[in-house]
């Protein structure tokens, strides 16, 4: 619940907390940092030739790794462990493995000086502006490291990007002190989003409150400019269901996958949609040897026409190279969008739902209610408590978090207590054994 800006002038990584207030995350970064990505549990800095990265909790420095590069600018991250960097002096791009410390270079001898970066998990690319006059925007391939110009611009001197997820890329452009948009596929626009800025550096978008945040180089200031939202409807308004106990996951033949996760959405709203868009987000991490195929993590239309009281199924695509264990439980957030001509005309659905990939016909899952189980208090802050309606005792219990990261495997018996002091803050899943049957739950720690 904080933004992280790099003061380059004192080699500081500040904290600016959700009320305004600045405090100084990290002092004493030698080179002085420019780019800031988090990765895990820590914020990875561009320090000339090096790539530092501090503890989220304590600030401590955890990783040094020398590139050998001339001026590290922009970072970014695919999320599952890797960091990719421009070299802004050298023409490169290089990638970095923390968990092994360790780097390539991806692409050399660009013919302008890449700036800012980031990932595109739906085209498996890398999306990067450059500097100069008249800079283009830039892909660059991670399949093949094949570098693509998107689009042609007359923008001078581009210095970071960010997407928003959905449909819009923002550039922050020197020449001119402004922010320009452009469409997902760089077709449209730009559009001026922005302007009177102050050197504005690398870009950065706040999903929660639909907002850019914008480091002023210039002038040492913040800018803050709220985006026209995406409104979280509350389902009273926009009533909409997905059909939980028929969502399924079946190994298909397809060209861009070979199985298939199929969630049945109900339109009970009375309105009719024409071309909505489902999007699925991974809560934890996949299993070994499973991807998602062509359309991973991008919205993608469902049905040409949604009509009131009708079934329609969103289809998500994976591959699978190797045998899923029995009982894997993939966790994910579905969202909804293009829902016009609803009253709320950019109105979003959000859900989480969890699904088997390989039940086992011997262990079943039930809801609470089907099983007389229960924990409280919900949020919690040290002790969570387990009932029951019947004596018959856990096998096993485990607490993991929403990354996937195990926390917990304990044996517990009916009516006990866990004590979930130590956790750090946040949501979790708990995964509980009775009966053959997979009992499982969510908690929030505070």
């Amino acid at each position: 619940n904080r933004y992280l800006i790099s003061n380059t002038t004192t080699g500081q990584i500040l904290a600016r907390s959700a009320n305004g207030t600045l405090s100084v995350f990290k002092s004493g970064i030698s080179p002085a940092p420019y780019g800031l990505e988090i990765l895990g549990n820590r914020v990875y800095a561009c320090c000339s030739g090096f790539i530092k990265g501090f503890n989220l909790q304590t600030g401590a420095q955890e990783f040094n790794l020398n590139l050998g590069a001339n001026f590290l600018n922009g970072i970014t991250t695919d999320g599952i462990g890797n960091l990719f960097a421009t070299d802004f002096n050298g023409y490169k791009i290089y990638r970095i493995k923390p968990s092994s410390n360790s780097f390539n270079i991806m692409v050399s001898n660009l013919s302008q000086k890449p700036n800012g970066i980031c990932y595109d998990q739906a085209n498996n690319r890398l999306v990067f502006v450059n500097w100069g006059s008249n800079a283009p925007i830039k892909s660059l391939s991670l399949s093949d490291s094949l570098v693509s110009t998107l689009t042609s611009t007359n923008l001078g001197n581009c210095d970071g990007i960010v997407w928003n997820g959905l449909d819009s890329w923002y550039v922050t452009v020197w020449t001119g002190q402004k922010v320009m948009k452009f469409d997902a596929n760089f077709v449209a626009g730009p559009i001026l989003v922005a302007n009177a800025l102050s050197s504005p550096a690398d870009i950065d978008y706040n999903e929660e409150g639909d907002t850019l945040a914008i480091p002023n180089s210039g002038n040492n200031t913040l800018t803050f400019i709220g985006l026209p939202a995406i409104v979280n409807v509350d389902c009273g308004l926009l009533p909409l269901q997905v059909i939980d106990s028929e969502i399924t996951f079946e190994g298909t033949v397809l060209s861009f996958g070979d199985s298939v996760l199929r969630v049945p959405l109900l339109n009970s709203s009375g309105l009719g949609f024409a071309y909505p868009l489902a999007r699925l987000s991974v809560i934890g991490d996949l299993p070994s040897g499973m991807a998602f195929g062509n359309n991973q993590e991008a919205f993608n239309v469902f049905a040409s026409a949604w009509n009131p009281d009708s079934i329609a199924v969103a289809e998500f695509y994976f591959t699978v190279s190797e045998s899923i264990p029995l009982n894997t439980q993939l966790s994910f957030e579905l969202d909804i969008t293009n829902l016009t001509p609803s009253s709320a005309d950019t109105c979003f659905f959000s859900q989480t739902f969890s699904v088997n990939l390989n039940p086992d016909n011997t262990v079943g899952i039930k809801h609470q209610e089907e099983t007389g189980f229960n924990i409280y208090p919900n949020p919690c802050h040290e002790k969570l408590i387990f009932t029951s309606t019947d004596q018959v005792a856990f096998s096993t219990i485990e607490v993991h978090s929403v990354t996937g990261q195990l926390h917990m495997h304990k044996h517990v018996l009916t009516d006990s207590v866990l004590d979930v002091s130590e956790l750090p803050e946040g949501l979790y899943f708990i995964s509980a054994l009775k009966n053959n049957v997979l009992v499982q739950r969510k908690f929030i720690k505070n």
